[in-house]
């Protein structure tokens, strides 16, 4: 859910579309002053804090500023606090960040002062999807299928998506052993490192193998990540693998066909976002 407009720097009220926040402060707060903090998350750098913070902060209704703090390495959300003017920072106090509103998929670059795309993300929820980056590759074996609900084997596969209604999974009941699926990027990126995210299932006697690789140009694929065997019914979250990309390189996502019908792969709710993972 993400705010109208930007926010006056003052103290009021705002109506979302589930009702009326009253602010509450509108002064500077310490890193110490939780009476108003929804959350605490860790990072590394201004980036990568504002990667944690800034998601969370516009999916939430009750948040409306972020608080960075260097000097702990720690960004706090704030329920109903209008900070000051950006950069009016007392000593020993955090940074202010007030959030603003953008589209969708973008986010509020503070140094540019404009909404930037924010992130890809694939939730197979409609055909076609504007805001994913994956599409079924026209060198693999056999394709991804998206689904709802159970597959069609037994002791194998999801029985619902993790995220809405909707998943991409491999329905190995008809496939060769080591056949594979392959998913890949078809959007250029800009020079830098993206995070991707993602949850995936892999339940079954027969598991094979689900890989996540970057391929530049026609040169060897390199694995990022990779996963083998059964996992257990249950969806798992990956929380971030760090992926050097550029406009000559593509992301694969590839599941291989194990010994029989009980090695359904599924994946849902993949992200890629601008910066490396925090």
């Amino acid at each position: 859910m993400y705010f109208v407009g930007s926010l006056p720097i003052m103290v009021g009220v705002i109506e979302l579309i589930s009702g009326c926040i009253q602010f509450k402060f509108s002064r500077e707060v310490s890193f110490f002053d939780n009476s108003q903090v929804i959350g605490t998350y860790p990072g590394s750098s201004e980036q990568g804090l504002f990667g944690v913070c800034g998601p969370r902060c516009d999916n939430d209704i009750r948040c409306n500023a972020i608080d960075i703090c260097y000097e702990k390495f720690q960004c706090k959300l704030i329920n109903g606090w209008t900070p000051p003017a950006p950069g009016n920072v007392s000593e020993g106090v955090c940074r202010q960040f007030q959030m603003q509103a953008c589209p969708d998929g973008y986010f509020f670059d503070r140094k540019n002062l404009t909404c930037i795309n924010y992130y890809y993300i694939c939730n197979f929820e409609s055909d076609p999807e504007l805001t994913c980056f994956l599409s079924e590759s026209l060198s693999d074996e056999f394709n991804w299928t998206t689904h709802k609900g159970s597959t069609s084997s037994t002791n194998t596969g999801p029985s619902s998506a993790y995220h809405g209604l909707h998943y991409k999974y491999i329905e190995t009941s008809a496939i060769q052993l080591g056949q594979r699926a392959v998913l890949e990027s078809s959007k250029t990126f800009q020079a830098k490192t993206y995070c991707l995210t993602m949850y995936y299932h892999m339940y079954g006697a027969t598991i094979n193998t689900l890989t996540i690789r970057t391929q530049k140009g026609n040169s060897a694929a390199i694995n990022r990540w990779k996963m083998s065997g059964n996992q257990g019914n249950v969806w798992h979250y990956l929380s971030g693998v760090n992926l050097p990309l550029d406009s000559q390189t593509k992301i694969i996502i590839e599941a291989t066909k194990g010994s029989s019908h009980t090695g359904d792969t599924a994946i849902d709710y993949v992200e890629l976002r601008p910066f490396a993972c925090p």
